[in-house]
């Protein structure tokens, strides 16, 4: 297995993608949800490590499944 060699990295470029994606998440809300939506693909990816896959659409049941039978606090 051979590792493919390092590129160079344009920094002006990558920092004004860094500062466009600040300004386009700069409300908290917005990195939260960027986070729940990225956990769920972390989940998957796990499971399937596991080898107990489990998809997307199953995963978002059971998420709305368990928002509409959580017992009130």
């Amino acid at each position: 297995m051979t590792n493919a060699p390092l590129q160079p990295v344009n920094l002006t470029q990558a920092n004004a993608k860094l500062r466009q994606w600040r300004r386009q998440h700069a409300g908290l809300a917005t990195r939260q949800a960027l986070f729940r939506d990225r956990v769920l693909e972390w989940v998957v990816e796990s499971m399937r490590f596991e080898n107990e896959p489990v998809t997307m659409a199953r995963l978002r049941e059971l998420l709305a499944n368990q928002k509409t039978t959580r017992p009130a606090a």
